[in-house]
């Protein structure tokens, strides 16, 4: 229990430092005019790569105010994504150090490559991996059967990094799935909402028509 308990609360210190870390698909919520940073670190010291991609969720809303970088340990932005685009990916190699991920929405006054805030939110799903480099992969080797292992080392990185970044693409789909259900339940309730007022204001309404019948009909008798 004590183990679990300071497993947790080293998680939380690191957290609190911005180091961020994560195996899979995320999203957040970023506020119109604002933007969310995520800090990812590679060990230092080895050539390892970050690949990532992003993915707006909110199909009703157009992309353009969404900019998604990449900064090293400089503040130098390594990738930007192109304005207007709703979904991207991007592969640094050679990463060692620190790196920061930034989604902002709408432009923030520093920075015009995207476009102007528009007042609405947006969920963009992300994700980033540092993949350290592949064990037995050395570009040194010379021989016809070392260079044959090498490059099949080499595809099966670029493979599982494909197959990563299809499952979060799949982990998008499923929180687009979601936000839809949600939606179509909402838009349920309201409308059998509406449905029974329009039916007790018809039962009303008839109520109304023959108490008003029957009190015409018997001053018409007493006449």
């Amino acid at each position: 229990m004590k183990f679990f308990t300071a497993l947790l609360l080293t998680v939380a210190v690191l957290q609190f430092c911005g180091i961020f870390f994560a195996d899979g698909a995320l999203s957040t919520v970023v506020k119109s005019g604002e933007e969310e940073c995520f800090v990812v670190r590679a060990p230092a010291g080895v050539s390892s790569t970050i690949s990532g991609n992003f993915d707006c969720l909110d199909d009703e809303l157009s992309p353009d105010p969404i900019g998604v970088s990449l900064y090293n340990e400089q503040k130098t932005p390594i990738y930007q994504s192109i304005s207007g685009t709703s979904e991207g990916t991007f592969t640094i190699r050679d990463a060692s150090g620190r790196y920061e991920l930034c989604i902002q929405n709408g432009n923030l006054g520093s920075d015009d490559t995207y476009a102007k805030q528009d007042g609405f939110p947006r969920e963009v799903g992300f994700a980033i991996r540092v993949i350290p480099p592949t064990r037995g992969l050395d570009k040194t080797m010379a021989g016809p059967d070392d260079q044959l292992t090498t490059n099949l080392l080499t595809m099966s990185s670029k493979l599982l990094t494909g197959l990563h970044t299809m499952s979060d693409h799949q982990e998008y789909m499923r929180e687009r799935e979601n936000k839809h259900r949600i939606l179509a339940g909402v838009t349920f309730h309201t409308v059998m909402q509406w449905t029974i007022l329009e039916a007790i204001i018809l039962i009303l309404i008839a109520f109304v028509q023959v108490l008003y019948l029957r009190k015409f009909f018997e001053q018409r008798r007493y006449l």
